[in-house]
């Protein structure tokens, strides 16, 4: 369908039309819409509302039409009677939907509106009876797009000498009859409405310009048409005409309370909603009136599908809808099951056709004389040419397509701005740390430092991080989580420079501290943020998303802090290693500062930090920081080894294990981002308690596991199940405290992990040492238990939380 113009939908409009606009249309819109057999139908409707205002060469073309259209309405109702009465004799039964059934109401008279064949439902001991009594009357079934989906037997089309000449709107057009098999696809469209069972049952005979058929009961035909439309929005793009006829039907029984309370009767909830995404629609293009009953189920339509009408509203008028395939998104969200969605975004995003088609179907006409094997030969060629179009096509769609869904899926997640500008900080912090971080140590080396004083350096750092914890919640309270965090970028920037210009040993030991201490400040601060810049609908995925990225940042910058002391010597011409290793140390000290840009721009809530209580008394934390004090020991015990034991318990080459934790980095990622799904299903605490579990059924085959390859993968799959839980427990303090305390709620929980994982090092250390891993890893995996039980014990059995909201729909 080409580009509807603005003009034209402004002009049809029921309420404030703006047909004066159409005196600005060029001829070469009107020519288009003129020559669309979808577009043209609005041009009869805009002769009827506002003739005055079109060309006069458009008005003699749409005169011409609107004559041809009478004139085949007769050649229709001639057409549908002999057919009916063939039936009837036949005994089979029939409701006529469609065409002419949508008068009144859709249309001002069917003579007004075009009609391309003539649309039966049959119920299934009536539908091949149907067919073989049309076959009896010289129709023949067609083959044309056989190969597309439908919920209807091929089109039953009679055997006449007519060929197409260029009229949209031919009368002598040969009316075909359409058998439907059900009101609505369900193995097609993977979902079905309550209640249209009952449609058959409520049938009931009209009359229309001297002829009888059965119809639909008036609220049937409604939710039929309005079907209809929802289908071609799923699957491809509605027709304008349809659409408007809805919203005609709408506008002009507004206060018709007798029939919407009718039809708030016989129709099921899910029969309702799914109407009420077509009247939407309706209402959208065209402005109408609508019934106090109609814009309550408008109101009441998901959140996904309000949010898809706002992304792809402005999509839905031009050519590049059914191109994109926007209409794939909102199909998602009216699913359920998982396997569902899965099956109707593989078909869509490949368009596999449900059976292969023949060359009628395709198209393919070959006019020369040549037959036998040479005109099947090029007749294949040209089905093959057709196919390989075809995949390709979908092919080159496939990124734009995607990345629509990637776009609508965000917004569903009622992200906004602010929390993407935080993210760009957060990134730009990450980054540079973990640049600093992944050379600081080879800085010190080349230095001459050794290892035993490395340890001391970071055993330090540790101390001044936990001597921090107090301080950096006290900072947040009284500056707002604004300036703390600007003062955190400048004061991390500054130490981290001085520690890597300062050489001598005490200038380290000290520098060190500081740099715990500063450090602490975003880790106290963190939660608070995106707390305040996220609801609690998509709080759980504002924690995945910062976290997650963070985990991610550490792929990308490993790799570029391996690469950069190199690349600096080459293009500063610096002779020593030491100095290059100190420049990119430098290097990640500026991008931390980068991180400054973006933070001004924040804007925080900061109304709530008036309140002077910097520990909270909430009786929750009594709760939540025992069962989170038993699994840090779990998270602080094994992982500052890992290198370690590559190395030394698996002998595993550097090489390797760069692989190795790079993977670990990688589905560290998705567990975290896969997370917002485990609680959303179970809840966050039971969520928390499973994958804990997880993780020690993990660490149990790690302790088990013999080879590098086993141990490898095993070892990835532990690092993903370990952090899971994470964004689940920062969301869970998070929405158990109030704003006021959430900054000494964090402080809280970060001294809490920081003294568990002190204390955990130390002793696995030691253990290491004493018992070897296999036996630390058991004793890891029964302190990990331990604290599932405790989360379960301390919090899911005495506290009534609420599970993650529904906005973490995939």
């Amino acid at each position: 369908m080409p580009g509807i113009p603005a003009s034209v939908l402004g002009a049809l409009s029921f309420r404030n039309p703006r047909p004066e606009a159409l005196r600005t249309l060029p001829d070469v819109q009107w020519l288009a819409l003129l020559t669309n057999w979808e577009t043209a139908r609005l041009t009869l409707l805009l002769r009827q509302t506002c003739g005055d205002d079109l060309p006069d060469w458009v008005k003699s073309r749409v005169d011409g039409y609107l004559s041809d259209t009478a004139l085949r309405f007769e050649r229709i109702k001639t057409g549908y009677s002999n057919v009916a009465n063939a039936l009837t004799r036949a005994e089979a039964e029939f409701v006529v939907v469609k065409g002419f059934t949508l008068w009144p109401g859709y249309a001002e008279h069917p003579r007004f509106r075009p009609q391309s064949d003539v649309d039966l439902y049959c119920p299934p001991e009536s539908i091949f009876r149907a067919r073989d009594t049309l076959s009896a009357l010289g129709y023949e079934p067609s083959e044309v797009c056989d190969h597309h989906p439908k919920d209807h037997l091929p089109a039953m089309v009679p055997t006449t000498p007519w060929e197409w000449r260029g009229n949209l709107f031919d009368p002598k057009t040969p009316i075909s009859f359409e058998l439907h098999s059900c009101f609505w696809n369900e193995p097609l469209m993977h979902f079905c409405p309550n209640g249209l069972d009952q449609f058959w049952s409520r049938r009931s005979q009209q009359q229309l310009d001297g002829i009888r058929f059965p119809a639909l009961n008036p609220a049937d035909n409604l939710a039929f048409t309005s079907l209809n439309v929802l289908r071609d929005l799923l699957r491809a793009s509605p027709t304008p005409e349809q659409v408007y006829g809805l919203a005609r039907f709408l506008h002009t029984n507004a206060n018709n309370h007798r029939f919407w309370a009718e039809w708030r009767e016989l129709h099921d909830d899910s029969l309702r909603r799914l109407q009420a995404i077509s009247f939407l629609l309706a209402f959208d293009w065209f402005a109408c009136r609508v019934s106090g009953s109609v814009q309550e189920e408008i109101d009441r339509l998901p959140r996904a599908a309000q949010i898809w009408f706002q992304d792809f509203g402005s999509s839905l008028r031009s050519s590049r809808f059914a191109r994109n395939k926007d209409g794939l998104w909102l199909h998602l969200t009216l699913l359920e099951s998982f396997t569902d969605k899965m099956a109707v975004l593989a078909r869509r995003l490949v368009s596999f056709p449900i059976k292969i088609p023949t060359f009628a179907s395709v198209n393919i006409r070959d006019s020369s004389a040549t037959s036998g094997p040479l005109r099947l030969l090029g007749k294949t060629v040209k089905y093959l040419g057709w196919f390989l179009s075809r995949v390709i096509y979908q092919l080159s769609m496939l990124p734009t397509t995607l990345g629509r869904g990637l776009r609508y899926w965000l917004s569903k997640k009622s992200v906004s701005r602010q929390f993407w500008t935080f993210l760009a900080a957060s990134f730009c912090f990450d980054l540079g740390m973990t640049i600093f971080f992944f050379l600081y140590n080879l800085y010190l080396l080349d230095r001459g430092i050794k290892e035993d004083f490395l340890g001391l350096i970071n055993s330090v750092m540790g101390v001044g991080s936990i001597a921090g914890t107090i301080p950096a919640g006290m900072l947040v309270q009284r500056f707002g989580l604004r300036r703390s965090l600007l003062i955190c970028f400048v004061l991390v920037a500054s130490v981290s420079m001085a520690r890597a210009l300062f050489v001598s040993h005490s200038a380290l030991l000290a520098v060190a501290f500081l740099g715990g201490l500063v450090t602490t400040i975003w880790a106290v601060a963190i939660s608070p943020a995106i707390a305040n810049l996220t609801n609690e609908e998509s709080r759980p995925f504002g924690f995945s998303v910062v976290f997650s990225s963070g985990i991610g940042v550490g792929v990308v910058a490993s790799l570029a802090a391996s690469r950069l002391p190199g690349l600096l010597k080459h293009f500063g011409h610096l002779t020593a290693d030491v100095h290059a290793k100190q420049l990119a140390l430098l290097v990640g000290c500026a991008i931390v500062l980068l991180g400054l840009v973006p933070l001004s721009h924040l804007e925080f809530s900061e109304s709530v930090m008036a309140e002077k209580r910097l520990y909270p008394r909430n009786p929750f934390l009594w709760r939540f920081l025992p069962a989170l004090a038993v699994w840090s020991l779990v998270t602080g015990a094994f992982s500052p080894f890992a290198n370690v034991y590559f190395s030394q318990h698996v002998r595993m080459p550097l090489e390797q294990i760069g692989v190795v934790f790079s993977f670990s980095h990688l589905v560290q990622v998705l567990a975290v981002l896969a997370a917002p799904l485990v609680f959303r299903k179970f809840g966050l605490v039971i969520g928390i308690v499973y994958t804990q579990i997880a993780t020690a059924l993990a660490l149990t085959a790690l302790a088990m596991a013999t080879g590098a390859a086993a141990v490898s993968l095993i070892y990835i799959g532990y690092t993903g199940l370990l952090w899971m839980s994470e964004p689940g427990m920062f969301s869970l303090l998070m929405d158990q405290v109030t704003p006021a305390e959430r900054p000494g709620a964090s402080a809280l929980n970060f001294l809490v992990i920081s003294l568990a994982q002190a204390v955990s090092v130390a002793v696995a250390g030691a253990s290491l040492a004493r018992f070897g891993y296999p036996s630390v890893f058991v004793a890891i995996t029964g302190v990990a238990l331990v604290a599932a039980f405790s989360f379960w014990s301390l919090m899911g059995k005495n506290f009534r939380l609420q599970s993650a909201p529904a906005s973490l729909d995939s």
